[in-house]
C-alpha cells in the first residue's frame, strides 16, 4: 500500500514537473520574437534580386517567391527578444538612427554566394561589408541588448502561409541563438537572400562574371523572421517620415496620415486600442485593377476554353458558345444569368482543394490584355504602401470583396500580405463528403453568399465581429460598407478610389456599367469621405511604373 503511494506521488510530481516545462515552453513560445534588424533595399537592387529568384523558381518550381512574405533586404543583426519590449527595441534602433543615417550610404553588390540546405543552396547577392555597415551592427547590437532572450523557439517565427510553423526549425533557431557573435563583426556577412536553387544552378549562377553594382538603402526595418530567416511580417520602418510615398501631397494623403496619428497615440482624445483596428478594403478596383472585366471573369472565360473539349454541347449553347467565338458583346446580353451560369459551370463540380489548385496554376501563368503582365503585377502601389502602414500601425486589414472568397484565398497573402483568414467574399456551397475513404468538401453550383452591396456589413459581422475603423472602396458597390463603418460611434474613416486616369489605368466613374461610382460622389462630401483622384493624387499607379516627381 505503503509502496504504490509513494509510486503514485511519484507519478503526479513526474506529470506536474512535465507540464511546468511544458507551460514553460508555451510561455517562452508566445512571449519571445525572432527580429530582423535590417536595411531595406532600392529599386535597383529590388529589380536585381526579384530576376535572379524568377531564374531560380524556373530552375525549382518549389523554391519561395520574392514577395510580401520574402522581402529582399540586408540583414543587419538576428536576434531573440522578449515580445512585451517590442516598442522599446524599436525605440533603441530609432536611437541609433539619430546619429546614424544608413539610407545616405552607397552601397555595394559585388557576387553571388549560397548555405547547403540539404541538397539545395539557399542564395544571396553578397554585399561589401564596409566600416559603416559594421559599425552599424554593433550600434544595434548593443542598443537591443537589454531585451536579449539567450534562445527562442519555432513558435517565435511568423507562421508559414499554411498557418504551420517554419520549416528546418533547428537550423533556423540555431543561426539566430548564435548570430551574435558567429555572424557579427569580423565574421559579418552582408547580403540579400534571392531563394532556393539546385547546386548544378547555383555552382553555374556562381561560376558566371558578377557585374558588381551599387545601390542605396531606403529604409531601416525592425521585422519577425519567418521561413529560411526571411524577413516576413513589418514590425517597425524609420519610413515613418513618409509611409506614402507613391501618393502625392494633398488633401488625401494628409486625411490619411492625420486620422490614422490620431487615433494610433496613446493620450489623444481619439486613441483607438489595438484590439479594435479594423481596417476593410474591397479588392477590385480599390487594390488592384479591375477593368476592362473583373480578373475573375477572365479566370471564367479562359476555364470555358479550357472545359469545351469535354462539353461538345458548348458549341451550339449560350452563353458558352459567345464564350468560345470571342464573342463577348454576345455574352453580357444575355444578362445577370448567362454569367451566373458561366461562373457556376466553371466553378463547382470539384472540390475546394481541386478548385485552388486551378487558381493557383491560372494566376501564376495568365496576363492582362493590355498590359501584359501577370495580375498581380497589376495591385495598385500606393494601396500597398497603405496596407503596410496600417498594420505597421497596428492595424488589422481585411479584404471585403464581391468576388469569389476561394479565387481570392489562394494568392492575396503573396500579393498583398493578407492571410486567407482575412480575405471575405462571395461564396458557392459546399458540401462535406467521403472519397475513397477521405473528406472533402465538393463545391456545388448553388450560390451562398453575395458579399456585394448590403453583404458586405453583414459579412463582415459575421467574421469579424466588430465594425472597422476605416473602410476603403471604389463603387456604389461598396456604399453600405463605407456607410456602416463611418456612422458607427468613435473616430471613423472612409476613402473611395475615383478612377480618373486613363494614360496610367482607366478613367470610369458615373456611367460605367462595371464599378459605377455615383451615388458615392454625391455622398461623400457630407459624410466626410476621403476620395483620391488617381490621376492627381498618385505619383504611380503600379508597382513596375518609375516614381513620377
Amino acid at each position: 500500500m505503503r509502496l504504490r503511494l509513494r509510486l503514485g506521488i511519484v507519478i503526479a510530481f513526474i506529470l506536474i514537473a512535465s507540464n511546468l516545462v511544458s507551460g514553460q515552453d508555451s510561455k517562452l513560445a508566445s512571449e519571445v520574437t525572432a527580429i530582423d534588424i535590417l536595411l531595406a533595399p532600392d529599386q535597383v537592387m529590388m529589380d536585381r534580386a526579384k530576376a535572379v529568384n524568377a531564374q531560380l523558381r524556373a530552375d525549382y518550381p518549389k523554391g519561395f517567391e520574392l514577395d510580401a512574405l520574402h522581402n529582399p533586404h540586408v540583414t543587419v543583426v538576428q536576434r531573440f527578444v522578449w515580445t512585451r519590449d517590442l516598442d522599446k527595441v524599436n525605440a533603441a534602433v530609432a536611437k541609433v538612427l539619430k546619429d546614424e543615417n544608413p539610407t545616405t550610404w552607397e552601397l555595394k553588390a559585388k557576387g553571388y554566394y549560397d548555405i547547403p540546405v540539404n541538397k539545395l543552396g539557399l542564395a544571396g547577392i553578397v554585399i561589401e561589408p564596409t566600416q559603416d555597415l559594421l559599425r552599424l551592427q554593433l550600434k544595434l547590437i548593443d542598443a537591443i541588448a537589454p531585451f536579449n532572450v539567450g534562445k527562442g523557439t519555432p513558435e517565435s517565427f511568423a507562421l508559414r502561409p499554411d498557418g504551420k510553423t517554419i520549416e528546418q526549425a533547428k537550423e533556423t533557431v540555431d543561426y539566430v541563438t548564435s548570430f551574435v557573435p558567429k555572424y557579427s563583426g569580423q565574421n559579418y556577412n552582408p547580403h540579400v537572400t534571392i531563394g532556393l536553387g539546385t547546386r548544378s544552378f547555383l555552382n553555374k549562377l556562381q561560376s558566371e562574371p558578377f557585374q558588381s553594382f551599387t545601390f542605396q538603402a531606403r529604409s531601416v526595418d525592425v521585422y519577425q523572421l519567418g521561413e529560411f530567416g526571411t524577413a516576413q511580417k513589418l514590425l517597425w520602418t524609420s519610413a515613418s517620415a513618409d509611409p506614402l510615398p507613391s501618393w502625392n501631397e494633398g488633401k488625401a494623403k494628409q486625411s490619411l496620415l492625420d486620422f490614422v496619428a490620431k487615433v494610433t497615440q496613446e493620450g489623444s482624445p481619439e486613441f483607438v486600442p489595438a484590439s479594435e483596428r479594423i481596417a476593410t478594403f474591397d479588392n477590385d478596383g480599390t487594390l488592384w485593377c479591375e477593368r476592362p472585366l473583373p480578373v475573375q471573369l477572365f479566370f471564367a472565360l479562359d476555364r470555358v476554353k479550357a472545359l469545351a473539349p469535354k462539353h461538345p454541347e458548348w458549341q451550339e449553347k449560350q452563353p458558352f458558345k459567345a464564350v468560345l467565338e470571342g464573342d463577348l458583346k454576345a455574352v453580357f446580353a444575355g444578362g445577370e444569368k448567362a454569367l451566373l451560369e458561366l461562373m457556376m459551370t466553371t466553378h463547382a463540380g470539384m472540390t475546394t482543394d481541386e478548385f485552388e489548385s486551378v487558381v493557383k496554376d491560372w494566376i501564376a501563368t495568365a496576363k492582362h490584355p493590355k498590359y501584359k503582365r501577370p495580375y498581380t503585377d497589376l495591385v495598385y502601389q500606393p494601396m500597398l504602401e497603405l496596407l503596410t502602414y496600417l498594420r505597421a500601425k497596428g492595424f488589422k486589414t481585411y479584404v471585403v470583396s464581391g468576388g469569389g472568397v476561394e479565387f481570392m484565398r489562394p494568392w492575396m497573402e503573396k500579393a498583398y500580405g493578407i492571410p486567407p483568414e482575412q480575405v471575405m467574399g462571395s461564396s458557392i456551397q459546399v458540401k462535406y463528403e467521403l472519397r475513397n475513404g477521405q473528406p472533402v468538401l465538393r463545391r456545388l453550383p448553388q450560390l451562398d453568399f453575395n458579399d456585394d452591396k448590403a453583404g458586405k456589413p453583414v459579412a463582415i459581422h459575421r467574421f469579424i465581429g466588430r465594425r472597422p475603423v476605416m473602410a476603403f472602396g471604389n463603387s456604389d458597390g461598396d456604399f453600405e460598407m463605407l456607410e456602416w463603418t463611418t456612422s458607427a460611434p468613435g473616430p471613423r474613416f472612409g476613402l473611395l478610389v475615383h478612377h480618373t486616369d486613363a494614360e496610367r489605368e482607366y478613367a470610369y466613374d458615373r456611367q460605367a456599367a462595371l464599378g459605377r461610382l455615383d451615388r458615392g460622389l454625391d455622398e461623400a462630401p457630407k459624410r466626410n469621405w476621403t476620395v483620391v483622384d488617381m490621376k492627381k493624387d498618385w505619383k504611380k499607379v503600379f508597382p513596375f511604373e518609375p516614381l513620377k516627381p
